[in-house]
């Protein structure tokens, strides 16, 4: 399939600005990223033309953030830590002024459970989150909301390793269902669509031919129901493709490679714009469309919010 070619307005970039913006934007700058700096990894904001940088937090030593999910409105994100001395898939929430300044860091208890992905839901401020419980023997999606956790999952497999695999979880546009990357040994590994309405059922919109999951994949943003226009999605894929896939109630399509050497491409709020990594020969850019944000570095988790 041809290649998709993507347009969109032409950004102003700028590397490293480290200036503060002489009007802090309400719920802070709208990205967010983890970029490694000797043997720690340092949270950013900062706005989509590379203004208003500032520091948010800094993880432990040798503890990797692998996954940036900032609330709707903004002030908050969600982040999931791992590290072989401090454990895998450790939820954290950070709170944080217009400005960008950290208010208070807390870390989600989940006895007996890691978390493999994180999103809000478009409206209602809760977290959708994937994990891992009892050693890997459950595979579920269940909801945090006002400091608890749901009693029961929205679902689960109770399978263990091998025979199934569990990672990223994002909501439809909408808040009507989610996306979740699953996989078994029957099936293979890809994305499947749960409508809340009966999320047992899910429908496969996306299929990696293997059982690797999908590295990344983001869902486009709804102004109201779901429909064609916020009803497509961002896959990277394990060979370092990120491809748009667009699916209905049936199934999904793939529609072609967007970029090479790419991974984690996040939509901008309108989905006009989208937020990438590109491996270069010796690191990696952040680019937002075919222009740059940050030159050079080594980046986990990222987000830009709505």
């Amino acid at each position: 399939m041809a290649k998709i070619k993507h347009t969109s307005a032409v950004l102003v970039a700028s590397v490293g600005i480290m200036a503060a913006p002489a009007g802090a934007a309400v719920g802070g700058p709208p990205i967010a990223y983890a970029q490694l700096s000797g043997s720690t990894q340092s949270i950013y904001l900062l706005n989509a033309d590379g203004s208003g940088k500032v520091k948010l937090y800094t993880t432990g030593n040798k503890v990797n953030v692998g996954q940036i999910d900032i609330r709707p409105g903004g002030n908050q994100l969600a982040i999931i830590e791992s590290s072989v001395a401090g454990g895998q898939g450790v939820l954290k929430l950070i709170n944080y002024s217009d400005a960008g300044a950290s208010q208070s860091v807390t870390t989600i208890a989940e006895p007996g459970c890691t978390a493999l992905g994180v999103d809000y839901h478009p409206s209602d401020g809760s977290l959708l989150v994937s994990r891992y419980c009892n050693s890997a023997e459950v595979q579920e999606v269940r909801r945090y909301a006002n400091g608890a956790w749901d009693a029961n999952p929205l679902f689960a497999v109770t399978n263990g390793n091998p025979s199934k695999a569990a990672g990223y979880v994002r909501w439809l546009g909408d808040g009507s269902g989610f996306l979740w990357a699953a996989a078994d040994t029957a099936n293979g590994a890809g994305i499947q669509r749960h409508n809340l309405s009966n999320p047992s059922a899910p429908t496969r919109i996306y299929s990696t031919g293997s059982l690797a999951l999908p590295t990344w994949f983001d869902v486009a943003r709804c102004a109201a129901a779901l429909d064609a226009s916020c009803a497509k999605l961002l896959v990277t894929n394990q060979s370092g493709q990120i491809h748009v896939v667009t699916f209905d109630d049936f199934g999904g399509t793939d529609q072609g490679t967007l970029y090479s050497n790419a991974s984690d491409g996040h939509f901008s709020p309108d989905n006009s714009r989208i937020l990438w990594r590109l491996q270069t020969k010796s690191d990696y850019q952040l680019k937002i469309d075919n222009q740059i944000l940050i030159s050079k570095g080594t980046f986990a988790g990222k987000d830009w919010r709505q």
